[in-house]
């Protein structure tokens, strides 16, 4: 039951390769433990709140402690469906999804790095959930960028503290550092757009700067600030 311009262009081009399972969020994701089965790499795509909420035993039995691959796409992540209220927000996943064994949890921050996730994952041996938002986000500026999932990307340098973000914060958490900076405060920026695994030597390396902040579009309380602390 979910469309959008870009799935009706895709359905138009590759009929074959949609499914369209309805509101029935479980069985979506039984379906594609099934065709992982069966060779293929599916991407399962719904909103964020109902795929990893109503979904969630299968999403553990199925996907994760089976160890199918499958590509969990979860839409319309953190607050972006804003006045529907807390029955659609999705800031608890990350508290749900991160001690499944085998699931790699990827929040990309920009539009390039989601179309690098996606390849990535399309290529990866195993379960993945893409957690991604409809709400538009300039793309980072940073030279030389290359999506290496489980390592954190350094925005902004610093030694004063560090502030870390995943997701649609991090270009907030880029013009908090440039704001500090005209004070005379260099904050460093880290991309932590992979929250498991967790980049343990990067954090090392934060702890450094005496100070840490952690930024992001979900619940504290097991979510990137949990996995930081």
């Amino acid at each position: 039951a979910v469309g959008s311009s870009k799935l009706n262009s895709f359905q138009k081009r590759f009929p074959d390769r949609v499914i369209t399972v309805g509101i029935a969020d479980q069985v979506m994701v039984g379906v594609g433990a099934g065709l992982a089965n069966g060779g293929r790499i599916p991407f399962v795509s719904a909103a964020s709140c109902f795929l990893t909420g109503r979904a969630l035993e299968q999403v553990k039995a199925d996907i994760a402690y089976a160890n199918f691959n499958v590509k969990l796409v979860g839409q319309s992540s953190g607050i972006a469906y804003g006045e529907l209220g807390a029955t659609h927000h999705s800031i608890e996943d990350f508290a749900w999804l991160r001690p499944l064994t085998n699931l790699t949890v990827i929040a990309p921050a920009d539009a390039w790095e989601t179309a690098e996730a996606v390849k990535w994952a399309a290529a990866h041996e195993g379960p993945v959930y893409l957690r991604l938002s409809r709400m538009p986000v300039p793309n980072l500026d940073i030279p030389n960028r290359s999506f290496r999932p489980g390592k954190a990307e350094v925005v902004r340098g610093g030694s004063h503290l560090t502030i870390i973000a995943c997701g649609t914060t991090v270009h907030l958490a880029a013009a908090a550092s440039d704001r500090l900076k005209a004070e005379g405060i260099a904050a460093r920026v880290l991309n932590f757009s992979t929250i498991n695994p967790l980049d343990e030597a990067a954090l090392h390396d934060a702890a450094a700067t005496g100070a840490i902040v952690t930024v992001e579009e979900a619940s504290v309380r097991g979510g990137l600030g949990g996995a930081v602390s």
